[in-house]
């Protein structure tokens, strides 16, 4: 079975390879929307929040009074440090809750189970991201604004369905070890795990983007296969996507690029796929019937539009920004390459 694996993976590569050298331009043209997007969308909007996340995470902002912990656990199986993830997952975007279940779990807050069952429900989309880029894709704020309230809804939901999961795990009152390091310290080593956040995310970004990029160019005239793509980036999948019900799906799904960005930045341990395929799959459903509802019970009006948002060389090349931002970038690999600490084996330290 594993040697099946190797080679179903060994072919596929060669594939891509094939497709990379006789058709560059259409890889230049993937990666440098993916650049775009990074440089554009994520790195302003989430690596300053993840420095500043880290540090509260670290310097352990919690709240042990007897009363919130115990209703919390009551009503999410939960205590504050955990409650404070999951909201912090619903502001930040996607990859905000697993990087802080991992810090977590790193320091023994919680077990493997508990950060597992977490997963189902803390990778959520940020409201900027809902509302601001997909409510613009539309062509309505509004709309925006329904598909936020749905996400969140389909979140809130799913944590009270596994709320039962999590009470066996008997982690509300369990201490925490107080923390000795200066804020210098503590402050380089948010910003050294900020910079492994971003770096990895922003690659898996660029390397669906590719993916896509063939997928827009040999099936544009197939459009079941055409398709796909929307599954794998989500960033992309909203803007080109016109189905609002279909849009919400992919917001709670979240799509194969950000599996694989939760995934690398679980890398401490190992994560139950099959619980978390299982909880982005309901997560995307329970968002769209969610969308479903609020739009014949309040009777919102769904005009007919076309996409007009995407991200193009001329969205962002004519300004300064794109440097900017790509010496911002430069800086993060820097500091991520230097201060790593290296095992030795080549596979494990690019990782």
């Amino acid at each position: 079975m594993k040697s099946n694996k190797r080679l179903v993976t060994i072919f596929l590569v060669i594939i891509f390879l094939s497709l990379i050298i006789t058709f560059p331009n259409i890889s230049r043209n993937g990666v440098l929307q993916g650049l775009i997007i990074s440089t554009k969308v994520i790195i302003p909007s989430l690596f300053p929040f993840l420095v500043c996340i880290f540090l509260l995470i670290k310097n352990q902002i919690s709240v042990t009074n007897n009363l919130i912990n115990k209703v919390l656990h009551k009503l999410l199986g939960q205590n504050f440090n955990m409650f404070f993830v999951f909201v912090l997952s619903m502001l930040g975007g996607y990859p905000v809750g697993a990087a802080l279940i991992n810090e977590m779990y790193k320091q023994k807050i919680i077990n493997s189970r508990t950060a597992d069952i977490m997963l189902t429900y803390c990778v959520n989309a940020g409201p900027a991201f809902i509302v601001i880029i997909t409510g613009g894709a539309l062509g309505s704020r509004i709309l925006g604004i329904v598909l936020l309230i749905s996400h969140i809804m389909s979140s809130i939901m799913s944590a009270l369905i596994f709320s039962n999961q999590l009470k066996k795990q008997n982690v509300c009152y369990k201490p925490i070890k107080n923390i000795k390091n200066s804020f210098i310290i503590t402050l380089t080593e948010s910003v050294n795990e900020a910079c492994n956040s971003i770096i990895k995310i922003c690659c898996f970004v660029i390397l669906f983007s590719v993916i896509n990029s063939y997928f827009d160019y040999f099936f544009s005239n197939m459009p079941i296969i055409k398709y796909i793509s929307l599954f794998t980036e989500v960033t992309s999948a909203v803007t080109k996507c016109k189905n609002i019900y279909f849009v919400s799906f992919l917001l709670g799904f979240s799509g194969i690029s950000i599996w694989y960005q939760v995934l690398s930045l679980c890398e401490n341990r190992k994560v139950n796929i099959i619980r978390f395929i299982l909880g982005r799959i309901f997560h995307g459903t329970m968002s769209a019937t969610i969308t479903y509802l609020i739009i014949k019970i309040f009777k919102i009006k769904i005009s007919t539009f076309n996409n007009n948002v995407s991200f193009t060389k001329n969205f962002i090349i004519s300004d300064a920004t794109l440097f900017i931002s790509i010496f911002i970038m430069v800086i993060i690999l820097l500091i991520s390459v230097f201060s790593k600490n290296k095992c030795g084996k080549f596979i494990k330290d690019v990782l």
